[in-house]
């Protein structure tokens, strides 16, 4: 039997009630969003309730503007399908009680970062690392003019954003601008595939976007952990961001198994990683994969459990916790039975 070490490094005993978030009554209120009926779907493996926003067409809207942009500049560009899902939008899924203009916005922006990533293909490393810093400097304001190319041409698509962010809500901006900063300056930054699932784990917290993902659900929320709740939150944070990054490593295979051109593209995803590090075929290391977030997700529980009665159910707190369950299991769900993922379905 081969002994495997978990990537988080800890070790809960969950009793029978462990799994549910218990909010108090009082905090409770009514949501701007419907539950999902998960049962007959049993492609979704998360144990997180699913939601999807009441408005998921008019934030639906904001992916649109977002693709229309983008084909208008790139015309000979074929765009994958990206956010749209049959039972919502993934924006609408992920953030569902969020404030609807705030959730439209974010999810033009996102996007428009995905459609990005798309064009960015077939672009070298040195030439991405250049344009990513193009992008980055447009949405923080910090572009200087240059001679326009086609390198930095792109990133005029951006520059309205922190405009637009910033007139929603001034005060909650900076903190979505600096995890699109981020985001940006480290995407590229990881040259050689990992060998052991434990570290290619930590670096999908990052390279999936979980801190973009976190920030702009604070925000469409009206929520801005403080720092002292921030720090406190780190442990929750890190365990949620292995969910949502194992989780797309799960589905996305379903299609980048087909599409990888080499050996070393083929490691950018949990999956194989796993292969060669415990000599499994993929049938199993795809079974091993279910059962490592499933893991993660109760571990998950387990912290936010911890952290809401560390906090004394404050309803900052409590929200938060909650919401990232939502949009963990929103993240399960829309990957599950999206036509990006499952083109065939």
């Amino acid at each position: 039997m081969t002994q495997i070490t978990i990537t988080s490094g800890l070790t809960i005993q969950a009793d029978k009630h462990s799994s549910l978030l218990r909010i108090p009554r009082s905090l409770k209120r009514k949501p701007s969003s419907v539950k999902v009926k998960t049962a007959s779907h049993p492609q979704s493996i998360t144990t997180f309730p699913v939601r999807v926003h009441k408005e998921d067409s008019q934030i639906n809207q904001g992916a649109l503007n977002a693709r229309k942009n983008f084909k208008d500049f790139t015309r000979n560009t074929e765009f994958r399908s990206h956010s749209a899902g049959p039972h919502g939008n993934f924006f609408s899924t992920c953030w569902p009680n969020g404030k609807t203009e705030r959730v439209k916005l974010s999810t033009e922006i996102i996007e428009s970062l995905w459609l990005y990533d798309d064009v960015m293909e077939d672009v070298d490393h040195a030439g991405a690392v250049e344009v990513h810093a193009s992008v980055r400097d447009t949405l923080t304001g910090a572009q200087k003019s240059t001679k326009p190319n086609k390198k930095n041409m792109i990133a005029t698509l951006f520059k309205d954003f922190g405009t637009r962010l910033n007139q929603m809500d001034k005060h909650g901006a900076p903190k979505v601008l600096a995890s699109l900063k981020s985001y940006l300056d480290n995407y590229d930054s990881q040259k050689t595939p990992f060998n052991t699932i434990q570290k290619y784990t930590e670096y999908r917290i990052l390279n999936v976007g979980y801190g973009i993902m976190d920030s702009f659900m604070q925000w469409t929320m009206g929520l801005q952990l403080n720092e002292a709740e921030t720090d406190e939150a780190h442990n929750f944070y890190m365990s949620a961001g292995r969910v949502m990054g194992l989780t797309n490593d799960l589905y996305s295979w379903n299609v980048e198994r087909t599409e990888a051109i080499d050996a070393a593209d083929r490691k950018w995803n949990a999956v194989p990683v796993i292969m060669q590090q415990y000599d499994l075929n993929e049938e199993d290391a795809n079974v091993f994969l279910r059962g490592l977030i499933v893991h993660h997700e109760q571990v998950t529980r387990e912290l936010g459990q911890v952290l809401v009665r560390r906090f004394g159910y404050s309803p900052t707190m409590t929200k938060y916790v909650e919401s990232v369950g939502l949009m963990l299991g929103g993240n399960c769900f829309w990957s599950a039975t999206c036509p990006r993922y499952n083109p065939a379905s």
